[in-house]
């Protein structure tokens, strides 16, 4: 059955939603509030389901109504994109670029190779996603990003997944902790340390079964704030080295080797036919200008392999 709404009545909605009320949404969009009202009651309406409770002083958002507050998002989200795109195609008659990368790598090596990329293609319309694998792989293949970076690849037609980083595991620290004297830490060394577990990692972590029963997390934090979390427990945290050494730009920070020799992969995937395509290549190029620099780092000697 289609359903007969406009994505005026979507702005319309978003603004309720976000506002609390009408007459707030009034404001926001410029309008009457009796105009808000009237497209609220039209749009439930035509979707034959109650998207707000009329409270005293607010609208309470119903379970329909935060379902269609997500899907919302994302349509004026891609809205926004379109328009960008076709700006930028108006302006200097390039195409966009979309690519995604894991969290892991979303604190610097995502941007540098951005940068990299952007030096031998000055003026393209690049935007950069951070998600989790899953997420990136779907996006790539609806379409709505043209290559990304993830942990894990998966049996799909369609795509094709290059395998072209290993990075070893390594251990997160701060300055000011004991540990951080040694360059080589065992796992008796973290007996007693407060181990933080990276929600976000794509990685199944820890292959040997009896370090994942030796070791146990007492916190656990995203990949966005897990500096800060070591820095104001004091805890330790295992992750990939790079982005380890992503995090230790913060110099209260340093990682360490650790003696389970675990290493993770990272692929670029994309679509089976832009597999021979220029932009693929470049991307890669962009890539291992990165990780060409990283192994100048004494942090990563020996904890990072391009494939």
């Amino acid at each position: 059955m289609r359903t007969d709404f406009s994505l005026r009545d979507l702005e319309i909605f978003h603004a309720i939603a976000t506002t609390g009320s009408t007459r707030q949404a009034a404001l926001k969009l410029q309008m009457t509030q009796s105009a808000v009202s009237h497209a609220l009651a039209r749009l439930e309406g035509t979707l034959q389901i109650q998207l707000f409770m009329r409270g005293k002083q607010r609208l309470l958002i119903t379970t329909a109504g935060r379902y269609m507050l997500n899907e919302a998002v994302q349509i004026l989200s891609n809205l926004t994109r379109i328009e960008e795109d076709i700006f930028a195609l108006r302006g200097n008659g390039v195409v966009s670029l979309k690519i995604g990368c894991v969290p892991g790598l979303g604190h610097r090596f995502g941007p540098q190779m951005v940068q990299h990329y952007l030096r031998t293609h000055p003026g393209i319309a690049l935007s950069l996603d951070v998600a989790n694998s899953g997420l990136l792989i779907a996006d790539v293949e609806a379409g709505r990003l043209d290559l990304a970076l993830v942990a894990y690849e998966v049996h799909e037609p369609k795509l094709l997944f290059t395998k072209v980083l290993a990075a070893r595991m390594r251990v997160l620290l701060l300055r000011k902790n004991p540990l951080s004297k040694k360059d080589d830490l065992e796992l008796d060394d973290l007996d007693g340390e407060i181990i933080i577990k990276p929600i976000e990692s794509d990685h199944v972590l820890y292959q040997e079964s009896s370090l994942r029963r030796l070791l146990r997390y007492q916190l656990q934090s995203s990949l966005s704030s897990i500096g800060a979390m070591i820095e104001f427990t004091g805890g330790v945290s295992l992750m990939n080295v790079i982005t380890a050494a992503d995090l230790c730009e913060n110099n209260k920070l340093v990682s360490r080797r650790f003696a389970v020799d675990q290493w993770f992969n990272f692929f670029l995937v994309c679509k089976h036919e832009q597999s021979n395509d220029r932009l693929v290549g470049d991307v890669q190029l962009a890539l291992r200008q990165v990780v060409i620099e990283m192994l100048q780092r004494e942090d990563c000697e020996g904890s990072l392999n391009l494939l």
